[in-house]
């Protein structure tokens, strides 16, 4: 959710710097955050939004205590799970159809997605070394070689949401 709430801002941003401050285009500020807005959507926001979507209610449905203990619906309102696993893939994908992006190199956008990833296991590991606790409930309930597994193929499964990402972009705008 830390991740779509900056991509939104800064998109809001660019969008309010574009509008407001049009003489600052090409080359300037507008076009940096233009440029930095079409990244993180190409390499972090589009893969690992949908992968949050996707895998979120499809464990969901085969187990909810694997992502989302029941003991959480008393803790956290029914609208703030939504906002954190359902809205995100209709807003990335109605900024998709509103606005054209420039996609990196395939290239720097997997190396991007896969520093992104080995970084974000990092986080998940270091909690819950210093804690005890995983982040994600369904790493308890597996061995280590089955966690292994789990996240790698947790990893691989965003490469291919961020070719997707890039189609829908180019059947939408071309290249």
């Amino acid at each position: 959710m830390f991740l779509q709430t900056v991509f939104f801002g800064l998109c809001f941003l660019t969008d309010v710097t574009r509008h407001f401050f049009p003489k600052l285009g090409r080359g300037g500020p507008a076009s940096f955050l233009t440029d930095l807005r079409d990244t993180i959507l190409a390499v972090l926001a589009f893969p690992v939004g949908s992968f949050v979507v996707l895998s979120f209610w499809l464990l969901y449905a085969y187990d909810r205590e694997l992502v989302y203990p029941k003991f959480l619906d008393d803790i956290i309102p029914q609208w703030l799970n939504h906002a954190m696993h359902t809205v995100i893939l209709p807003l990335l994908l109605v900024e998709l159809y509103i606005i054209p992006h420039r996609f990196p190199s395939r290239k720097k956008g997997i190396l991007g997605l896969t520093l992104f990833s080995g970084l974000y296991m990092a986080w998940v590991f270091w909690i819950h070394h210093v804690s005890g606790v995983w982040v994600y409930p369904i790493l308890g309930f597996l061995s280590p070689l089955g966690r292994g597994i789990f996240l790698a193929a947790a990893s691989l499964t965003m490469v291919p949401l961020y070719f997707l990402g890039e189609k829908l972009n180019t059947l939408l705008w071309g290249r």
